[in-house]
């Protein structure tokens, strides 16, 4: 017999029964089962199933035999926070890769606990903030869940904020696991979030001849822009592989090579002579695809504010250039930078390409 719950539709409203369900009341961790640890500045988080079924069909029947399920349940999770420091980088990509000590993708890539981890939505009793009072029992687990794309964006007028997104085959809905604690920080006047007048670029020496140093980006045409927007992304694409005998999978893989991108919006202020040959070379044999040092500093604001965080892109390189000009409108540009992602084992101080987050303390 099914053991679905049955949801009531029209229970009369009681002090003994639950109005509704707002953020204040819920809280997200992820880490492993035993002890999943609290996602600071958690903004949304949004999850789903579908069940893919297959109809089985046969001559002289017009309706279906019956519609069976053939492939494995596809639970997603996407949720998204503002970026403060790397605590929350640490649980998600582990402690080296969040800390510039290695890659990006190298606790993923060695770490069972970090590729895969538990996913809860802890929730709190009705009209409680759930920091402070801790969880009911109750939680949405998402076990061995595995991250598809992440991606850290800043804009003006905006707080910057990070984006995950999650897969995996299993749901529940029971028992919330561990009681990790969070601390209340209201009532603080130190700030607690990165500010968009925080956000800085840099590009460091490499092998090209552009030139190097704060507030700087390797640009064709111009050398004055007005950054509005900055994008960093990062797809990590996964394969389900399954077997004859299981019902589930038994492997959810990267399907490599992977690219880490970076895409800018800026105003166009200052226009100067230059020629596509700087990028894609001439027909002399020593002409060469040059690549650029980028980090993206989410800064700290002042002595007392949070940490911030750091995005480091080595050996990028230019893919576009798009110019907009209109009656009325600023004129703008949007570049886009690419950049190989490797399996992480190389640390930040003596790789020669990458990507590698870092804390700025």
């Amino acid at each position: 017999m099914s053991a679905l719950q049955g949801a009531e539709t029209l229970k009369t409203l009681t002090d003994s029964v639950r109005k509704r369900i707002i953020y204040q009341s819920e809280a997200l961790f992820a880490g492993s089962s035993a002890a999943p640890q609290y996602l600071q500045r958690v903004q949304s988080a949004n999850y789903s199933f579908t069940v893919p079924r297959v109809d089985v069909n046969q001559y002289g029947q017009l309706g279906q035999l019956e519609r069976i399920i053939t492939e494995v349940p596809t639970v997603s999770l996407d949720y998204s926070y503002a970026i403060a420091g790397n605590l929350n980088e640490k649980i998600i990509f582990g402690d080296d890769s969040a800390a510039g000590t290695r890659g990006i993708m190298n606790g993923i890539n060695t770490t069972p606990a970090t590729e895969k981890q538990l996913y809860q939505i802890a929730l709190t009793g009705e009209g409680n903030d759930y920091i402070g009072n801790g969880a009911s029992g109750v939680a949405v687990k998402i076990p061995n869940g595995f991250m598809t794309s992440a991606s850290w964006t800043g804009s003006v007028g905006d707080v910057p904020t990070a984006t995950m997104n999650v897969e995996s085959t299993e749901m529940i809905m029971g028992t919330a696991e561990g009681s990790p604690a969070a601390t209340d920080e209201s009532g603080t006047t130190t700030p607690k979030v990165c500010r968009p007048g925080n956000i800085s670029f840099n590009l460091n020496a490499s092998s090209d001849s552009t030139p190097t140093g704060s507030g700087k980006l390797p640009v064709l045409g111009f050398d004055v822009l007005h950054v509005q927007s900055f994008t960093c992304s990062l797809d990590m694409p996964r394969e389900s592989i399954q077997r004859l005998g299981d019902k589930f999978e038994y492997a959810r893989l990267i399907t490599f090579p992977l690219t880490g991108t970076l895409s800018l919006e800026a105003i166009v202020s200052q226009q100067a002579a230059d020629n596509l040959n700087e990028i894609v070379g001439t027909n002399d044999a020593a002409s060469t695809d040059p690549g650029y040092d980028i980090d993206v500093s989410l800064g700290k604001e002042g002595t007392g504010g949070t940490n911030g965080l750091q995005i480091i892109m080595k050996d990028a390189k230019i893919e576009s250039h798009s110019i907009s000009s209109s009656i009325g409108a600023n004129k703008s540009i949007t570049i886009d930078y690419s950049v190989v992602i490797d399996g992480g084992g190389t640390a930040e101080a003596s790789a020669n390409s990458g990507m590698f987050l870092k804390p700025i303390t």
